[in-house]
């Protein structure tokens, strides 16, 4: 990809599964995005980490309508935490998944607790670009391996986000990792985003070639209609709030994508970000 000059000492990226190389994709949109006039975000750290890595960032071929759908994602999350920071200064936020997201140097306060957590050998690779504070916590593990609850203190107000993660877990799993955020913090809250499950159907049919974007569709396998169905899952689980991601910034997409979005307005809803607290 041009115009991201290279350090001369790179970092030689570590073999990392095909889940675990998702994380460079919303760094691309990010730094994309950064580098526009009028840009959703605003994201110098992205550029700083493209620089500093040996990775061959062209063989992701972001399209432009899923590095939007990225970027708008990202801009609705960094909101809705502004605001749960604005009520609570001093409570935790964690990031499940966080990959080399920049959230908390754009949203710090310099008040709140902040963990981000992801599997090893991603927190290896983070380490390189981010140094870890006794604000700024890091845990190795697997969001799956609930037993990061025990490294995160109790009593605050806690706010959970996943960020392109659920929809990489079945249902049960969903449903484990929201049961382990009611039990130990009662009264969190949770954003994530998902999929509508129509276009699982749409994902698993895509042939498997070099793009990223197409490799890791075989591992999506979960969405939801409306966040309301998980209150169904077990008591304590409170809908607050949605939003079908491409309705929040239809005006950036290409005419030619508009039109479609009238025609076929289901493709709005592609994917969305669920609000959810937990009681």
């Amino acid at each position: 990809m041009e115009g991201i000059p290279m350090n001369a000492a790179t970092l030689s990226v570590p073999t990392l599964d095909d889940v675990n190389e998702t994380l460079f994709y919303p760094l691309i949109a990010r730094y994309l995005e950064t580098n526009k006039k009028d840009g959703i975000l605003h994201d110098p750290k992205s550029a700083e980490i493209l620089k500093g890595l040996d990775y061959d960032i062209a063989k992701a071929k972001m399209p432009l309508v899923e590095g939007l759908g990225i970027c708008l994602r990202t801009s609705i999350i960094d909101n809705v935490a502004k605001k749960f920071m604005k009520t609570n200064p001093d409570g935790i936020v964690v990031n499940l998944g966080c990959g080399l997201d920049t959230r908390f140097s754009r949203l710090d306060n310099g008040r709140l607790l902040w963990f981000d957590l992801d599997l090893p050998e991603t927190i290896a690779l983070r380490k390189h670009f981010f140094t870890e504070t006794s604000r700024n916590r890091f845990i190795a593990k697997s969001a799956l391996d609930f037993s990061w609850a025990e490294e995160i203190p109790r009593g605050k107000p806690t706010f959970f986000i996943a960020e392109g993660l659920s929809y990489y877990f079945t249902e049960d799993e969903n449903k484990d990792l929201l049961r382990t955020m009611k039990t130990h913090f009662p009264g969190a809250e949770y954003v994530f985003e998902t999929l509508h499950p129509f276009f699982l159907k749409l994902y698993k049919k895509k042939e498997s070639d070099e793009h990223l974007s197409s490799k890791v569709s075989f591992l999506i396998r979960w969405g939801v209609k409306s966040g309301r169905e998980l209150e169904r899952w077990f008591d304590g689980v409170h809908f607050v709030e949605e939003w079908a991601v491409v309705n929040t910034g239809k005006n950036r997409f290409p005419l030619a994508f508009r039109l479609l979005f009238c025609i076929f307005p289901v493709l709005t809803r592609f994917t969305k970000l669920i609000h959810l607290r937990l009681t």
